[in-house]
């Protein structure tokens, strides 16, 4: 898997993702902002509309949407709350698109998929390149662990350095008085932590796989595959983990005067 690094760049990050802020506690009603289902309909209306561009980090659409929302909080009266006096914060980030390619070899065939057409493929770690070379595939069904449920997909199986494979969603644990999907064992109908992606990418991770392939269905999923063609075309933006260091976290301070609280 090769894959496509970008040089870090600082996103603005604003420390409210909303350009409608909850009421202020105020004891006097002429320093109140006119908070209202309209105005916050306006607001939301405006960050959903073409002109930002899906709002997208790393994209003119970010640029545009953090300048509307500094200037809304200014219009609120509200103070900056960095300590370099702004209201955003940079964050370093890196955009990650891969270019994969693929082959599986079994009972003597070598078989190839088309990327973005019959997969997709990502790697989040920062390296110009991936290999997962000759790496035995397991079977873990839906590569999940949990003792709550009783359930381990991985017992009894060493995946150190082999790919596993595995299903999208939670198991569908059938109540055989019911003939329903059980409500008491991975929550029936509703898709629980473990069944995402995340979940089952940290999972593998955690047992030493070098790889994880999860299957996609559209009826487990929820959406079609699709829906991650268009997503794979768009890049993985990532914040890359940083060594330990004191951090500040940027804080909206409302401007202190008759009526106003701290």
């Amino acid at each position: 898997m090769r894959i496509a690094r970008f040089s870090p760049r600082p996103l603005a990050l604003l420390a409210l993702l909303l350009a409608g802020l909850a009421p202020l506690s105020l004891r006097a009603a002429e320093s109140a902002p006119n908070i209202s289902a309209a105005s916050l309909k306006a607001r939301t209306a405006t960050l959903a509309s073409d002109e930002f561009e899906g709002r997208g980090p790393g994209t003119p659409g970010e640029e545009k949407t953090v300048s509307y929302l500094v200037s809304e909080l200014k219009k609120l009266g509200l103070s900056p709350g960095n300590p370099d006096g702004t209201y955003i914060q940079n964050v370093p980030m890196v955009g990650i698109t891969s270019k994969t390619k693929s082959t599986f070899t079994g009972r003597g065939r070598e078989v190839a998929f088309a990327p973005i057409t019959e997969y997709t493929a990502n790697s989040r770690r920062l390296k110009p390149q991936v290999d997962v070379t000759d790496s035995d595939i397991v079977f873990v069904g839906y590569g999940i662990v949990a003792p709550e449920y009783g359930w381990d997909d991985y017992k009894g199986l060493d995946v150190r350095g082999k790919t596993v494979l595995m299903l999208v969603n939670d198991p569908p644990v059938v109540d055989a008085a019911t003939g329903k999907l059980d409500p008491a064992v991975f929550k029936g109908h509703a898709m629980t932590y473990y069944g995402r992606w995340t979940y089952k990418y940290e999972i593998a991770s955690a047992k030493g796989a070098a790889a994880c392939i999860i299957v996609h269905e559209t009826g487990p999923a929820g959406y079609p595959f699709a829906v991650l063609r268009r997503r794979r075309g768009l890049g993985h933006p990532h914040r890359p983990r940083a060594p330990p260091r004191r951090r500040w976290r940027a804080q909206l301070r409302r401007p202190q005067g008759p009526g106003r609280e701290a």
